[in-house]
């Protein structure tokens, strides 16, 4: 993984030293946030797990946006993409977005896929937009509320 500058923002591989960030930004991005103690698992115990943050050029205490992948075999699984408010409608989701499926590619993934809220039709709208179908769905998959979710695929090698 490279450290790659964007208009003034620098895009880092997401690491423990980034959680400490992660509460306040799913916060704002209505995402729920998962406990820095599973995080912190997730990069130093568990392998196969990997993402992104995107940091300010001029602010280290800032954290505008990240994606947490699972890559097993051919399968990647995006677990979470999200880009502060402020920032959303800017291509940084994008950004985030194709630099994990980049990195999937190279770990040997051929598909990416994910769920996503039936309700959520702005984080459909952005898959559908970077090339992800409908698959299938998951009955009762979320809860607060209970909702069911799409599943989501895209081809990303071979």
């Amino acid at each position: 993984m490279k450290i790659e500058k964007i208009a003034g923002f620098r895009l880092f591989p997401l690491a423990s030293e980034h959680i400490q960030f992660l509460e306040s930004l799913e916060e704002s991005a209505d995402l729920p946030f998962w406990g820095a103690d599973n995080y912190r698992r997730f990069f130093e115990d568990l392998s196969g797990y990997f993402g992104f943050c995107l940091i300010p050029e001029n602010d280290e205490n800032s954290l505008m946006g990240f994606s947490l992948v699972r890559a097993t075999f051919q399968d990647m699984e995006l677990l979470k993409i999200g880009v502060a408010p402020e920032f959303q409608r800017l291509g940084f989701g994008r950004q985030l977005l194709e630099e994990t499926v980049a990195e999937g590619v190279v770990r040997g993934a051929t598909r990416c896929f994910l769920e996503v809220r039936k309700s959520n039709q702005k984080a459909i709208q952005f898959y559908s937009v970077n090339g992800f179908k409908i698959a299938g769905a998951r009955l009762d998959y979320y809860s607060n509320p209970v909702e069911d979710a799409w599943i989501m695929e895209r081809q990303i090698a071979g």
